[in-house]
């Protein structure tokens, strides 16, 4: 049986983030009207805690997660945030774009969308696609391209 979404959210994710010492600060809120799905957990964490890369351009980061339940399946909604340079690198399991395959990534800078691919669909519980995906971040940064401080893509 699945967890009801406020549940998941306010007790499981919250407590994830809580437990793993490179999150400085979590909070569960009501998602925002512009986002999907009814819940967010946001953690704040210091890149270098996550990505062990002391020339990494920026000091600050965020995580914003979501889930939603959409016919039987897990759409869900994992960004890597980093405020000083307005950029956002997401994976997002959620229809809005069939001709990627049910899950894709995505580079956001500022309000534009950089770049977008797909992904592979992770068909587990919301735990396992959390862990895998926060597992996934330090190594996709790495694929981001970038000229100077814009992001241009992934190589």
């Amino acid at each position: 049986m699945r967890p009801g979404m406020r549940t998941l959210h306010r007790i499981h994710l919250v407590r994830e983030l809580q437990n793993d010492d490179r999150f400085d600060t979590v909070e569960f809120r009501l998602a925002e009207p512009r986002e999907s799905g009814s819940y967010r957990v946001v953690g704040s964490t210091k890149t270098q805690w996550l990505l062990d890369d002391p020339t990494y351009p920026s000091t600050d980061a965020r995580i914003e997660i979501g889930f939603t339940d959409q016919d039987n399946e897990y759409w869900y909604w994992f960004n890597w945030i980093e405020p000083e340079r307005s950029f956002m690198l997401g994976w997002h399991r959620d229809g809005d774009h069939p001709d990627l395959g049910p899950a894709h990534v995505q580079i956001n800078q500022g309000e534009s969308v950089v770049a977008r691919k797909s992904a592979e669909t992770i068909d587990s519980h919301p735990g396992e696609i959390f862990h895998r995906r926060l597992g996934q971040i330090p190594s996709m940064l790495k694929r981001v391209s970038w000229d100077g401080d814009q992001a241009i893509g992934f190589n």
